[in-house]
């Protein structure tokens, strides 16, 4: 149906046929506990069963009952919990996870006079879906009553959620035939992430203005990364452009030069700009400078598997008669993604140092071309089309501007509620 579908069904298939199902029952399952429910994305995870399903990867029936079946359960969980321990755990725990008294006293008083409502519709909002079989529990509500709203609620709360997921499937399918599948999910992609954004930004103020740039810049990326997939699969302009200028690369090939593009090459290879994030990260870690070496760390870390991932995925063959031996698939290109997040953390970490206008610029430049050498190494030496080194430096730019996004959050959170893991300075 589709490279995406064809990955998923090439899964090992005890991972398909025993641990996805359980991924899925343990998915519905914490979604029902107290306050981590709200922030663990269960509710996702039952929605991709459905279109898992769509794929007929997961029996929709079956996907239906599993998750039907954890919501029960940790529904189930929750009342203990709230029966047992009551007021004592969320006077102790609740501020770790952004539950003040009045949100917990609102919630408390609408369990009590609609428990139904609460158990059921209460099911597909995050907050009251994590709270309110806790809180049933909390105020001894009847057993009986509970269990059989509960259970109303969890099968309204899977069958909806796996159908959604199953018509999504289907729309998803018949769009793609018009926009491209690799195109819609980075459409898909973008909304989520501007939606995620306003609502962040309508709610806590997180954000500065300047971030909107980034966020500029992480919209275009994705999709430039998606539309580079989709013409190599689809044969489109990028694909045709990567076979004009293999064939006219030659033409450039010197002797001198050569050596240049090799040396640029492995001096900036993966592995080289890896280590040196890594010894990076450990040096401002022990500087206590735990954000900046967190950021070093998974952006690095994070770059290399989202590029080997999609490596993967995409099997795409290298160009021939390369310059140099090089193994592995083509799509996206490792060097590029590589270069683009390292020197782009070595413009952050030094640019702030430079004050005059003119040399920061000029730095800025530099560090410009430096990613610009590292791509164009790696089409004159015939190891990579022109849309690998695109797609390379648009998956590590889409990569670098989240996680500042990511990290932004993280940091406000962090400051409002210091109970939280401390990656601030």
């Amino acid at each position: 149906m589709s490279i995406i579908n064809d990955f998923l069904l090439n899964l090992p298939l005890p991972l398909v046929d025993h641990w996805g199902y359980l991924i899925l029952f343990l998915s519905a399952l914490v979604e029902s506990l107290p306050i981590i429910g709200s922030f663990f994305p269960g509710h996702a995870v039952v929605l991709l069963s459905g279109f898992l399903a769509y794929l007929g990867i997961f029996r929709l029936d079956a996907a239906i009952s599993v998750a039907f079946l954890g919501a029960v359960i940790g529904d189930l969980l929750s009342y203990v919990i709230g029966y047992k321990f009551g007021h004592n755990f969320i006077a102790r725990y609740g501020k770790y996870f952004f539950l003040s008294q009045v949100r917990y006293e609102k919630t408390k008083n609408l369990v009590k006079e609609h428990a139904g409502k609460a158990l059921i519709i209460g099911r597909f909002s995050p907050f009251v879906r994590a709270v309110s079989a806790f809180i049933a529990g909390v105020s001894r509500i009847k057993f009986s009553r509970f269990i059989f709203f509960a259970c109303l609620g969890g099968i309204a709360w899977a069958g909806l959620s796996v159908l959604v997921g199953y018509v999504f499937g289907q729309w998803f399918d018949a769009a793609s035939k018009y926009f491209g599948r690799f195109i819609l999910i980075a459409i898909a992609a973008i909304i989520f992430i501007i939606l995620g954004y306003r609502l962040l930004n309508k709610r806590r103020h997180i954000f500065a203005k300047y971030h909107v740039y980034y966020l500029t810049l992480n919209v275009l990326a994705i999709y430039v990364f998606g539309k580079m997939i989709e013409d190599y699969f689809d044969k489109e302009f990028a694909y045709r452009f990567d076979y004009w200028l293999d064939s006219r690369v030659d033409l450039l090939w010197q002797s001198g030069l050569t050596k240049l593009m090799v040396l640029v090459t492995n001096v900036f290879s993966p592995a080289v700009l890896g280590a040196v994030a890594l010894a990076a990260a450990v040096y401002f870690f022990i500087k206590r400078r735990r954000q900046l070496a967190n950021f070093i760390f998974i952006s690095a870390a994070g770059g290399f598997i989202l590029g080997e991932f999609f490596k993967q995925l995409i099997k795409r063959p290298r160009p021939a008669a390369g310059l140099i031996e090089t193994s592995g698939f083509s799509l996206p290109s490792g060097h590029a993604l590589m270069a683009v997040i390292f020197f782009s953390i070595v413009l952050f970490i030094f640019a702030e140092k430079i004050k005059n206008k003119w040399p920061k610029n000029l730095f800025a430049a530099g560090i410009i071309f430096l990613i610009g050498l590292v791509g164009f190494s790696r089409i004159y030496l015939k190891v990579h089309w022109f849309s690998d080194v695109a797609a390379g430096l648009a998956l590590g730019l889409f990569w670098l501007t989240f996680l500042i996004l990511v990290f932004r959050v993280i940091a406000q959170l962090v400051k409002d509620y210091p109970g939280w893991l401390k990656f601030r300075k």
